[in-house]
């Protein structure tokens, strides 16, 4: 395992200590009641299921079958759960709350959260909000779906002054150029808020945070130019500029453009394994010293049929 890797490993597993704790202190209502965090969670999948088995709490709670068998026998016998056999297969029982399961339940339920709430009072709104959001995030990402994580938008007020922000920000920690750069987006951008009609630029979102952006500029009518692709670092490698660039270029076709071309600069080997999926090929380098010493841009063309 190499250092950055382990440096991340221990933040995860510093972070499952700290949430476990907090865990520990929301579940302590439910744990002083008579029934226990996991006899809680399977009347919680009995109760949101329409059909509800024993091998499907199983599959849903991951839970060993053993185990489960002890828990259904036990709500059974406290009367909050009943069974009845399954229509279509006489070895299954129908799991299924009774009227006292459900108030018990809505008890233990009300009670949790309750206590959640106390924890969310010690912070304001705004800080709420995003500890929301950065909970959906975690859940989303470590879904292994980058398309299920990530929403595309076309641009709304406020992102151009972002765009220019974080390209600022990105190329001068990662490829050292100067402020003379951010100040060729922001001029760039203002040129394309004279007439936003005449091009588009779509912004991802991974649960209200930015991840990314693309634009593509009408130059002619029957040619564009793709800018502005920019993914944070920690979104690279997700699938995400492809996606990104597939909507551009649909884009483009919708316009019935034939001509796509965008400029970069040599060293992006990622963004150029990318362009040349997309068709698109060199077809000019010059050096250009106008942000950063010896920069060797490079401009790549496409054809569309």
């Amino acid at each position: 395992m190499n250092e950055f890797i382990d440096h991340r490993v221990l933040k995860i597993r510093k972070f499952n200590r700290f949430y476990t704790n907090i865990i520990g202190l929301v579940n302590k209502t439910i744990l002083e009641s008579p029934y226990s965090l996991a006899e809680a969670r399977v009347l919680l999948e009995i109760d949101n299921a329409v059909t509800c088995l024993a091998s499907d709490l199983t599959e849903i709670l991951q839970i060993d079958p053993g185990y489960l068998s002890r828990i259904l026998r036990r709500l059974k016998k406290e009367g909050l759960i009943e069974t009845k056999k399954s229509a279509t297969d006489g070895r299954s029982q129908i799991l299924s709350l009774t009227d006292r399961g459900k108030d018990t339940f809505t008890q233990l339920s009300d009670t949790s959260s309750a206590q959640i709430v106390k924890l969310l009072e010690c912070l304001p709104l705004g800080a709420q909000q995003h500890l929301v959001e950065h909970m959906a995030t975690i859940e989303r990402m470590l879904s292994g779906r980058i398309d299920a994580s990530v929403s595309i938008r076309d641009f709304q007020p406020g992102d151009i002054g972002y765009i220019v922000y974080r390209h600022g920000v990105l190329y001068a920690q990662e490829y050292q150029l100067d402020s003379v750069f951010e100040k060729y987006v922001l001029e760039s951008l203002f040129k394309f808020l004279d007439k936003p009609s005449a091009g588009k630029i779509l912004i991802a979102e991974c649960c209200g945070t930015i991840v990314g952006f693309i634009g593509i500029v009408e130059i002619s009518p029957t040619t564009a130019q793709l800018r502005w692709f920019l993914i944070e670092p920690e979104f690279r490698g997700a699938g995400l500029g492809r996606i990104l660039v597939t909507k551009a270029m649909e884009y483009c076709n919708s316009k019935n453009y034939n001509h796509v071309f965008l400029w970069t600069f040599k060293g992006l080997e990622a963004a150029r394994h990318l362009y040349e999926d997309f068709g698109f090929t060199l077809t000019e380098e010059k050096e250009n010293n106008t942000w950063k010493n010896r920069l060797i841009e490079q401009r790549f063309d496409a054809r569309l049929c």
